[in-house]
């Protein structure tokens, strides 16, 4: 079958559109720029963009089946419009692309945040959406484009469904909640925010995508469907998990009281966002590390036979093992700040994620 995937030069999507190669069909990937690393494995590309609906014509034609994980991801500073424009706007465009093309099944990859952080760590797909109070518009976006998704679907205008992801990590995930927390980890730069207590969602890449194949192949027409990892685990086990996967010793008992970093957090916001750069720490990467939350992939298995295989500590292994044949991690444990890859992590704290 002829495969349209948006995002494919992206984290999730490169693994999915290389996944859809390998199960033999012919995988075509919406870019706006070379990818030869995609080439190289079979994928065609084909030059377009969300925000302009006239070059997705050529994109559809001869397409039966559509992924769409193309995204403009949470960004400081980045005003709503521009948000809606790549987001919400794009969605649109590809959905009426997808209806002219007659394509027969649209795969939309949304998020968990469309409820936000529900304080809860049984969360399902029955929780109503959730307007973000925060400065972040990524979520709000994935809520308005999941929408418009899931009315299409519902109104018979295209046989469409959506997944909606915790926060996915592993190998070729370069900017992630957990390629970033273990490269500070290994350079000794890392300071854990709150007790600990409070549970955290996780999934693997390859679970994710390979529910994302079950969703294409039998998820019902209108229905959305949380891609969760095994089970929530507590910031703890995190911290553990990733320092044994570095051969480092557990994580002490200091650590940064989460009120104390809220407020350092809307301090910083304030002070770096008057000279319109972005924060070294923000409310919602505080919020990401401490506050409670767990989703189920109940009807993911009842429906899609979706169950996740690689727990956490194989997980943090894994992506160790890709950190440092990367050389952003050195073998002994120690990150490779000579290479200046990782700029990004300068940042006290990661930033969220899904």
């Amino acid at each position: 079958m002829s495969v349209l995937v948006t995002g494919a030069t992206g984290f999730i999507g490169g693994h999915l559109a290389r996944r859809l190669v390998g199960m033999g069909h012919t995988v075509r990937a919406l870019v706006r720029s070379s990818a030869p690393g995609l080439e190289r494995e079979g994928v065609e590309l084909v030059s377009g963009d969300l925000t302009r609906p006239e070059t997705l014509t050529a994109a559809m034609e001869g397409v039966r089946g559509v992924f769409h994980l193309a995204s403009l991801r949470d960004h400081w500073g980045v005003p709503l419009s521009t948000y809606r424009t790549v987001n919400t706007a794009g969605t649109c465009h590809l959905l009426a692309a997808a209806m002219q093309a007659g394509v027969e099944r649209f795969v939309y990859c949304s998020s968990v945040g469309v409820a936000r952080y529900p304080g809860r760590i049984d969360a399902d797909e029955m929780l109503p959406y959730v307007e973000p109070t925060s400065q972040v518009a990524y979520h709000r976006t994935k809520m308005e484009a999941e929408r418009l998704v899931l009315v299409a679907a519902r109104a018979g205008a295209l046989p469409a469904v959506v997944v909606r992801p915790v926060i996915t990590y592993g190998p070729g995930d370069e900017t992630g909640m957990v390629t970033r927390l273990l490269v500070r980890l290994a350079r000794g730069r890392f300071l854990p925010v709150g007790d600990g207590r409070n549970h955290v969602d996780l999934a693997y890449v390859d679970d994710v995508v390979g529910g994302m194949v079950r969703a294409w192949e039998r998820g019902a027409v209108g229905r959305a469907y949380i891609l969760s990892g095994p089970r929530p685990v507590t910031m703890r086990e995190v911290l553990i998990a990733a320092r044994a996967a570095l051969g480092k010793p557990g994580p002490g008992r200091v650590y940064l009281p989460t009120g104390l970093a809220r407020l350092l957090a809307g301090w910083a916001e304030r002070a770096w966002g008057a000279l319109h750069r972005r924060p070294p720490v923000t409310r919602d990467a505080v919020a990401t590390l401490t506050v409670d939350r767990g989703f189920s992939h109940a009807r993911a298995t009842a429906e899609l036979g979706y169950v996740p295989q690689v727990g956490l500590e194989e997980g943090m292994r894994r992506t160790v093992d890709w950190l440092q044949g990367t050389g952003r991690i050195a073998k002994g444990g120690r990150g490779d700040v000579g290479r200046g890859r990782m700029a990004q992590e300068k940042r006290a704290v990661p930033a969220p994620g899904d």
